[in-house]
């Protein structure tokens, strides 16, 4: 319900921590999605939070019962002015502003992807405000006060000797974007601030740490904070780190865990010989868990797949895996969150094998039903340092090349085909007659 929530483990820590604390006032700067205030309750705490964006005002003056004061922008009525009647300025506004997160993003850009978003809300706009307004309605956060306030100038009033908790924000201008469609949207008494500097992060860290208890995080390690590092969150393999820092506080580390069951089809291995007819098996997650751990390049970040299936030649052995997931700009579009196949065999362009048997018939059939909506094409992204995969040449076409954003690799490919248009007999003879030739051993 909250935007922008930071993991489960983290929380934790920050009761964990605040149990050693004195009762009574917390204060809170940059309090973001009151994600510590709502890891406090019960705990005889009285909570003073300050931030400068739309979206926890929002929150914030409604939780301390003060008027919203967010409005819907003239400019904005031609197109929003279904949203109008919720504009309440109280908890109906606070749920606008929830959702406006969700869509405002999409209003007034070209594409049929944001067409549909937009109209998606405005058809289901009263379900969806009131069953949000339900939602908050039951919330336990008690905040003593809320104060629209930039970090440097509030942390000055705060009593050297209260506790402090505070995820502030270390890159620069991150909460600007986040909320700039709310922004361009609604308007409000907004303050007057200047982002932080690299000199007044390290103001507001000594203001927030000078004091005997205290507790930060950041996902970039702070140098400065060192001597208080207290943890290491990385809650999913894709997630970024998240480095807690602490006057007082046990160590804790924490990594992602992914199940894993075995899977007793047997493997094509050097010396068998692959044999038709192709098939397809639903994997569940922690097969194919297990299967990725053993065959794709511990290199490249695992991903959560809606639908993952086993290629298994005539003898039932297992030949690769390829998983998907339904596009989230196309809708009949499946994405390719990964495919490898399996080794060592006598096969060295196994991997195209397994490609040709994602795109076909019986693999679309598989993701209309896992995705209930029609099929028509598949996308992936391959991370190479050569400037296109060879697994994809000749298979699927080369869409876009950019510079990685991922370490160790040079190129980001982005790859796009048809689907379906061939079945698994056509996939295995087409394989066969262009890469399955297999590597011939001689004896010395």
């Amino acid at each position: 319900m909250f935007q922008g929530t930071i993991p489960g483990p983290m929380r934790a820590i920050v009761r964990e921590t605040a149990a050693g604390w004195p009762r009574g006032p917390v204060y809170v700067p940059c309090c973001g999605n009151f994600t510590i205030e709502r890891s406090l309750p019960g705990m005889g705490f009285t909570l003073h939070s300050s931030d400068v964006s739309i979206y926890t005002t929002a929150i914030g003056r409604w939780l301390t019962r003060q008027p919203v004061g967010i409005r819907l922008r003239k400019e904005s009525r031609d197109e929003l002015d279904w949203l109008e009647g919720s504009l309440d300025d109280g908890v109906g506004t606070v749920a606008t502003m929830m959702l406006g997160t969700r869509f405002l993003a999409s209003v007034g850009r070209d594409g049929l992807w944001h067409e549909r978003v937009v109209r998606s809300y405005r058809d289901q706009w009263k379900a969806k405000h009131a069953e949000t307004v339900e939602r908050l309605s039951s919330s336990d956060i008690n905040l003593a006060s809320y104060e629209v306030e930039d970090v440097r100038s509030w942390l000055q009033k705060v009593p050297r000797d209260a506790p402090v908790c505070s995820f502030p924000p270390f890159y620069s201008n991150g909460y600007e974007k986040l909320y700039e469609p709310l922004e361009a949207h609604f308007t409000w008494d907004a303050p007057q601030y200047e982002p932080l500097s690299d000199a007044d992060v390290v103001d507001v860290l000594g203001a927030i740490t000078d004091r005997p208890y205290w507790l930060t995080a950041s996902n970039h390690d702070v140098p400065e904070l060192q001597p208080y590092l207290r943890g290491v969150i990385k809650a999913t393999p894709r997630a970024a780190p998240f480095y807690v820092y602490a006057s007082e506080a046990r160590t804790r580390i924490v990594a992602p865990r992914q199940p894993i069951e075995p899977v007793k089809a047997p493997r094509l291995r050097e010396g068998d010989e692959l044999v038709g007819p192709l098939t397809l098996s639903l994997l569940k997650p922690g097969q194919f868990n297990a299967l990725r751990s053993r065959y794709l390049n511990p290199k490249i970040a695992p991903g959560a797949a809606n639908l993952a299936v086993a290629v298994r030649d005539g003898d039932g052995r297992l030949l690769g895996v390829f998983a998907m997931a339904p596009s989230t700009f196309t809708p009949d579009e499946a994405y390719v969150l990964s495919d490898f196949a399996v080794a060592p065999t006598d096969y060295p362009r196994l991997s195209k094998l397994i490609v040709l048997a994602a795109t076909s018939a019986e693999a679309q059939l598989l993701c209309q039903r896992a995705f209930s909506r029609r099929i028509r094409q598949v996308a992936t992204t391959a991370f190479s340092n050569n400037p296109v995969s060879m697994k994809y040449r000749g298979l699927l076409h080369l869409n876009k090349r950019s510079p990685s954003n991922e370490d160790g690799w040079k190129f980001q490919l982005q790859y796009q085909g048809a689907m379906g248009q061939h079945t698994l007999a056509e996939a295995l003879e087409i394989w066969a007659k262009r890469w399955g030739a297999p590597i011939v051993k001689t004896g010395v």
